[in-house]
């Protein structure tokens, strides 16, 4: 299965990013991404239900920083 989702450097960014897609009506949920790279920091993955690039769009124009939007596929 493959997931596409966008990187933050921490929780607290991940859930503000959360919040204010929420109010646009966007469902998501924030993880630990599964494919992290520790130089960004902590690294969490914020799964959007929906279209993760309109979402990342959101958050970009309204200030939200964030590591951009990966693709993780899951090998069986």
């Amino acid at each position: 299965m493959t997931y596409t989702y966008i990187k933050f450097e921490s929780q607290t960014v991940g859930e503000k990013a959360r919040q204010l897609l929420l109010s646009y009506g966007i469902s998501s949920f924030l993880r630990r991404n599964p494919n992290p790279n520790r130089r960004e920091g902590c690294n969490f993955a914020l799964y959007v239900r929906g279209d993760a690039y309109k979402a990342f769009d959101i958050l970009t124009k309204n200030g939200i920083n964030n590591l951009g939007v990966e693709t993780f596929r899951e090998l069986i």
